[in-house]
Parts: C-alpha cells; structure tokens; sequence
C-alpha cells in the first residue's frame, strides 16, 4: 500500500499513464485471470462515495475507509469533475485501498469509453447501469479492453457467458 504522501504525490504529478499503470499491478495481483465481473442486480449493496477536494482530501477519506471489510468499493466524483480525476481516483481506490477485493468502475459518470479506460485504472467490476448500457455491450466493450467478462452475483461467483 501507499502511504499518503506516496498517493498525494502520484495524483499531483498528474503523470496518468504511471498512475494508471501502478493500480493496473495491483490489479493484476489481486484477479490474475483477467476477469472482469459485473452482475444483473441493481439493488446490491455497494460502498460508493463521491470524491471532492484535491489529492489531499481523497487520500484521507481513502484512508478512513481502508480495513473496513468493504467487499465491493465504487468511486464516484462530484458534478464539473472531468474523466481524468474520475480515472485518478479509480486508480487511487485500487492503490490505497489494496484490502478491498473489488473496485467498481462506473458505466454512468463519464460513457463507456471511460469505463473501458478505469479497467486499466484499478477496477475489476463494471456496473451495469440499465438505460447506459446493455448486457452485450458490456461484455463487448470488457472483451476489447483484453479481458474476459464474467457474470457474477452478489457473492462475487462467477458464471461463464457463452
């Protein structure tokens, strides 16, 4: 794990290619399969939280939540953030929250591309916001990414998609 100044110095560099590709080995640590999950239901029970404040603040709340048996973490950024801060702080949750089995890439905040773009970011599971997206069009866009998708309920069991 990072330490805070670690993390703080990482978004400040604003070096996304560096960032995105230390959350990327944490990833690859924590699922080396390759698989990228989502699940058909919306009513489970995810920890979300929308970011505000610069690196400072994020890397504080960051650390308030780490231990805390969150299975499944989705990060969010307040209205006017751009798709850059949402990707640092996909990347961030991964890094600093390295005890948190999977982290959430959202398919509503910034389209499909971005989404794609947060595998790459940290993230592992990808919601599957009905009236965004459909169900092939997830699994299109986790397969181009280079990953294999998986269906997964609540327990984060997987099943195969033909």
């Amino acid at each position: 794990m990072l330490t805070r100044q670690q993390a703080v110095e990482l978004w400040n560099r604003n070096d996304l290619v560096a960032l995105g590709l230390e959350a990327d080995a944490v990833r690859k640590r924590l699922h080396p399969e390759s698989i990228v999950s989502y699940t058909l239901s919306p009513e489970e029970a995810v920890f979300e939280h929308v970011f505000l404040g610069g690196a400072e603040e994020r890397v504080d709340r960051l650390a308030e939540l780490s231990h805390t048996r969150i299975t499944v973490f989705r990060p969010l950024v307040a209205a006017g953030a751009t798709g850059v801060e949402y990707l640092k702080t996909v990347a961030l949750s991964r890094l600093f929250l390295d005890d948190v089995p999977h982290i959430q890439g959202s398919t509503k905040l910034f389209g499909l591309k971005v989404a794609q773009v947060s595998l790459r970011f940290g993230a592992d599971d990808l919601e599957l916001a009905e009236g965004v997206v459909t169900e092939e069009e997830l699994r299109r866009l986790i397969r181009e990414a280079g990953f294999v998708p998986k269906q997964r309920d609540a327990l984060f069991r997987t099943y195969s998609i033909a």
